[in-house]
C-alpha cells in the first residue's frame, strides 16, 4: 500500500486543512481584538451572577472617578471606569450575556428580537459583498481548476547490484585494458527508465448542480505504451443523493456508473457498475457504511467480479476478475488518521492496514502493511513536509515480496502532483531496504532542521516585526491604559499589602513578572528588562483573605493593569509572595492552570 496513494472515495482531511498556514494563523491570533469583558471584570466565563457583582464592587473601589480626589488620576479613573460600566452592564443582563458569549461584541451593536436575527442595511451589503467575492472566485476556479500527475519509474537495480560481461579476446590478440571511467558516473548510467506515466484532468461547472470533467491518461514501458480519453458528467440530485457517469473515448472502452446516498448522518451507500464489453455484463459493487464512534467509519464492500447471466458473459470459469468481499474501517484522531481492510476473494484475499501521523510543523509520517495473496507482503513508510502554502514535498520506502525494494519521491503544486519511483532491487533485500529507509529519513530531518526550520523561523520573525509595526499604535495605547490602572491601583495595593504584613499567615506579594521570563534570567537584578513587564501592583490587588486568585479562560492582557510586552512570543507569570514568613514563587504558563499552593490560586 503506497502511503502516497490517494482512494477516491476516501478524503484526505489533511489537504484541506483551514489553519495550515502558520503566518496566516499568526496573523490571525495577533491582530488587535475586542475587550475581553470577562477579563475586564477578573472573572471566569462560568461566574456566577453574585461573582460578577462582588467583582465590580471592587473594581468601582480601584476606578471609579469619586474614589479619587488628584485631578490628573481622575481623568485615569474616568476613562477605566467607562469599560469596566459597559463591561459589567453586559454580564450582568442575562440576555446580553448569551449574545455576548455567542458572537462576541459585535454581536451587541445588532438587533435582537424573539425569532431570527434582523440585519442592519451594512450587515446587508456586507454579506452581499462576500457572497459576490466568493461567487467570483468560484468562477474562477472552475475556469482553472484541474489535477495532473507525472510518474517516471526508473529501474536502479543495475546500480546497486552491478553486472559486467566478461571480455573475451579474438585467437592470438590480447585483450586491451577498459578505459578508466568515473565510478560514480558509470554507475548511474545504468538506471533505465522503465515506465512513463501520466494523467490530466480539468474540471468544469455546466449547471448549478452539474460538473463535467474531461481527462486523459497515458503510459509508456519498454518502447510500448497506449492511452485514453475520459469524460464525467457528474450531478447532484439532492443534499443526500448524487451520481456521476463516466465513459471512454478510445480502446479499451468502458462505461461506469457511481451513486452515492446518504441514508443518515451516520451511515450511506455506494454503488458502482462498470461495463468493459457489450457481450459481458457489468461488474458491479456496492458499499454500506456506517458511523460507528464519533470520528471512525465501518464499512463493508462487495463486488460481483465478471458474471454470466443466461449465456450472457460466456465462461466464466475462464474470467480473471472474480467477485470479493471487505471489511474495512477508517477514522482520524488529533494525532492523525488510520484505516484497516480484510477482503477476502476468489482470486485474490488481502489484509492491509495504514497510519498517518500528524508531526510538528505541517509534517506527515504514513505507514502500512499489506499481506496479499497476490502480491505477498509490502511495507512502506514514508513523510512529506509542507515547504510553502501551495508545495508540499515526501519521500517514501516500500519494501516486500516479490516487490524487492522501491523508493519514491513526491512534489505536489495546486492539484498537480509529479512522483519518481526508483527501483533499488527486484528482490527483497535487507540491507538496501534498511539504507532505503534511513537515507530519506536523514535527508528528510536535515532537510527539516538545516532549511525549513530556520525558514519558518525567520519566515514568523519578520511577520512579528510586521504586525509590531503595523500595530504600534493599538499596542502603545494598551500599553498607556495598563500603566495608568496600575497607577491607580497603587494606593489599595500599599492598604492590601499592609494589612496582609499585620496577619500571622498574611500573603505579601514580593515581586510579580509577566512576558518572555527567558530574558529575566540574565537580567534578574534590572527592573526594565525588555518583553517582561513588573505586575507586583496588580497582583497583589487581587489578592483577598490572603489568596490569590487570578481567573483563567480569558487572556491576561485583557485584565486591568496587564499589557502585552512581547507580542508574539511565548509568556509566563512569576509571582514571589511571602507565606508564614517564609519566601515562595511559583511560574505559570500564559494559558492559566492549577498550580501552587492553597494560599496560591490560578484556576
Amino acid at each position: 500500500m503506497d502511503p502516497y496513494e490517494y482512494t477516491q472515495t476516501v478524503n484526505d482531511p489533511t489537504e484541506h486543512e483551514v489553519d495550515d498556514d502558520d503566518l496566516k494563523k499568526l496573523e490571525k491570533d495577533l491582530a488587535p481584538s475586542s475587550a475581553d469583558f470577562y477579563g475586564i471584570l477578573n472573572i471566569s466565563r462560568k461566574a456566577t451572577d453574585e461573582e460578577i457583582k462582588e467583582s465590580y464592587k471592587k473594581l468601582c473601589r480601584f476606578f471609579h472617578p469619586d474614589k479619587h480626589t488628584d485631578e490628573s488620576k481622575k481623568k485615569m479613573a474616568e476613562s477605566r471606569f467607562q469599560v469596566i460600566q459597559k463591561a459589567y452592564e453586559v454580564l450582568s443582563d442575562p440576555q446580553k450575556r448569551v449574545i455576548y458569549d455567542t458572537y462576541g461584541e459585535e454581536g451587541l451593536n445588532a438587533s435582537w428580537d424573539i425569532g431570527p436575527r434582523y440585519k442592519s442595511t451594512e450587515e446587508l451589503r456586507e454579506e452581499y459583498e462576500k457572497k459576490a467575492r466568493q461567487k467570483r472566485e468560484q468562477d474562477l476556479e472552475n475556469l482553472v481548476r484541474s489535477r495532473g500527475e507525472f510518474q517516471l519509474t526508473l529501474n536502479a537495480t543495475q546500480v546497486f547490484d552491478p553486472y559486467e560481461p566478461p571480455v573475451f579476446a579474438g585467437f592470438g590478440q590480447q585483450i586491451q585494458p577498459t578505459k578508466k571511467r568515473n565510478a560514480i558516473v558509470h554507475a548511474l548510467s545504468k538506471a533505465q527508465t522503465q515506465q512513463l506515466f501520466m494523467r490530466h484532468s480539468f474540471e468544469t461547472q455546466i449547471g448549478p448542480q452539474t460538473h463535467a470533467v474531461i481527462g486523459g491518461s497515458m503510459v509508456s514501458r519498454s518502447g510500448m505504451g497506449g492511452g485514453n480519453v475520459l469524460g464525467t458528467i457528474r450531478h447532484t440530485v439532492s443534499p443526500k443523493l448524487w451520481g456521476e457517469i463516466t465513459a471512454t473515448l478510445l480502446k479499451p472502452r468502458m462505461l461506469s456508473l457511481k451513486t452515492y446516498y446518504s441514508i443518515s448522518a451516520d451511515s450511506f451507500v455506494n454503488t458502482t457498475a462498470q461495463l468493459n464489453s457489450v457481450y459481458d455484463p457489468p461488474v458491479l459493487s456496492a458499499t454500506v457504511g456506517r458511523r460507528l464512534f464519533s470520528a471512525t467509519t465501518g464499512y463493508m464492500t462487495y463486488r460481483t467480479g465478471e458474471w454470466s447471466l443466461f449465456g450472457w458473459g460466456g465462461d466464466v470459469s475462464q474470467k480473471m476478475d472474480r467477485s470479493s468481499v471487505s471489511l474495512g474501517m477508517a477514522g482520524m484522531n488529533k494525532h492523525g488518521n488510520y484505516s484497516g481492510e480484510i477482503q477476502t476473494g476468489i482470486m485474490s484475499s488481502h489484509i492491509a492496514g495504514e497510519h498517518t501521523y500528524k508531526l510538528p510543523n505541517q509534517a506527515r509520517l504514513r505507514m502500512s502493511c499489506t499481506l496479499s495473496s497476490e502480491g505477498g507482503v509490502v511495507v512502506s513508510i514514508g513523510s512529506d513536509h509542507k515547504m510553502t502554502e501551495h508545495v508540499r514535498i515526501g519521500m517514501s520506502m516500500e519494501c516486500g515480496l516479490p516487490l524487492g525494494v522501491v523508493v519514491k519521491f513526491r512534489v505536489s503544486r495546486l492539484g498537480q502532483k509529479a512522483v519518481l519511483p526508483i527501483i533499488l532491487a527486484s528482490e527483497l533485500d535487507l540491507k538496501l531496504a534498511f539504507f532505503g529507509a534511513v537515507i530519506p529519513a536523514s535527508v528528510a530531518v536535515a532537510l527539516d532542521q538545516l532549511v525549513l526550520k530556520p525558514r519558518r523561523k525567520r519566515l514568523i520573525k519578520e511577520k512579528i516585526d510586521e504586525l509590531r509595526e503595523e500595530h504600534s499604535e493599538y499596542l502603545a495605547n494598551r500599553k498607556q491604559e495598563a500603566l495608568d490602572a496600575q497607577t491607580l491601583m497603587m494606593d489599595i495595593a500599599d492598604r492590601k499589602k499592609k494589612q496582609e504584613e499585620k496577619k500571622s499567615n498574611g500573603l505579601v506579594i514580593v515581586k510579580a513578572w509577566y512576558g518572555h521570563l527567558e530574558n529575566l534570567e540574565n537580567d534578574n537584578d534590572k527592573d526594565d528588562v525588555e518583553g517582561v513587564i513588573d505586575v507586583t501592583t496588580v497582583i497583589q490587588t487581587l489578592v483577598n483573605e490572603s489568596r490569590l486568585t487570578i481567573p483563567g479562560g480569558h487572556s491576561k492582557t485583557n485584565i486591568l493593569g496587564f499589557y502585552d510586552p512581547c507580542l508574539g512570543e511565548k509568556k509566563r507569570l512569576r509571582v514571589q509572595y511571602r507565606f508564614n514568613n517564609r519566601l515562595h514563587q511559583v511560574t505559570v504558563q500564559d494559558t492559566s492552570a492549577l498550580i501552587g499552593p492553597s494560599q496560591c490560586k490560578f484556576p
